[in-house]
């Protein structure tokens, strides 16, 4: 594997999150991501990608994703008929398939999922959704402009979206996001103007800007890992860290581009 693996970028202070709460990650020293509690261990990438794999038959396929709830219980299933040690055998015959074919993606991405939604103890996480990004971006300096595109300045786009958290908070983000995907979300989602909340206009009253914000928005949340959502088990939430990007994802990039790049 080339692909260069990026630290995560620390989580941003939140007032949203209960005063005694601290942000603890799950990660341990020289760890890329972070292992997955499953029942009274602690499983790596490597071993949650060898026991997805290995169940790969009794998980939903396209164009139903399996909730995590699925996930973490195929690899329990995984874990009770090879035992810890005994993923090692699924785990060669997951690292012997082709780089890129779909069983191996497949175990590799749910894997990351997993690693990714167990970030910090005693909290679950998400990314941060489009229309969530969007409302930050709208609070932020961002300059609106004629050109949507992310590509070549997603570090100035995270600082924006870093910049209209502090400035709305965490929850404010989260309830102006779901506004955001009422007027430009899936079709499924969008309401007309009469049922918007008031406060959707009265924070963010520019079309135009709204608009923009979304389209930076979404072009971003392409190019690079966005922000976590933490859920605090207790309670409340907070921003997290921007997570690396998955490994596997990675290096099937740098091998394509490796295969382009020999072709002049």
């Amino acid at each position: 594997m080339t692909a260069t693996l990026e630290t995560s970028v620390p989580a941003a202070p939140s007032a949203t999150a209960p005063a005694q709460t601290a942000l603890v990650e799950r990660r341990r020293a020289g760890e890329v991501l972070p292992r997955v509690p499953v029942g009274s261990l602690e499983l790596t990438r490597e071993q949650v990608a060898a026991g997805l794999f290995a169940q790969r038959d009794s998980l939903p396929d396209l164009p139903r994703i399996p909730t995590d709830l699925e996930l973490l219980a195929a690899v329990e299933r995984a874990l009770a008929a090879y035992g810890l040690v005994g993923l090692e055998e699924p785990l060669q015959e997951l690292d012997a398939l082709p780089l890129g074919a779909r069983e191996a993606g497949t175990a590799w991405a749910q894997a990351y999922r997993l690693c990714r939604e167990h970030w910090y103890e005693d909290a679950l996480c998400e990314p941060m959704a489009q229309s969530e990004l969007a409302a930050a971006l709208f609070a932020s300096d961002l300059t609106v402009s004629r050109s949507a595109l992310a590509y070549g300045r997603t570090a100035l786009i995270s600082g924006h979206v870093a910049e209209g958290v502090a400035r709305l908070g965490i929850q404010a983000v989260l309830d102006l996001g779901q506004d955001m995907a009422s007027e430009f979300g899936a079709p499924w989602r969008i309401r007309p103007v009469s049922q918007w909340r008031p406060e959707y206009l009265a924070v963010m009253p520019d079309r135009r800007r709204r608009k923009f914000c979304w389209d930076v928005a979404v072009n971003y949340s392409w190019f690079v890992p966005v922000p976590l959502v933490v859920w605090f088990d207790q309670g409340g939430c907070a921003l997290g860290a921007t997570p690396p990007q998955c490994p596997y994802a990675l290096a099937v990039m740098d091998h394509i581009r490796g295969k382009h790049g020999s072709r002049g």
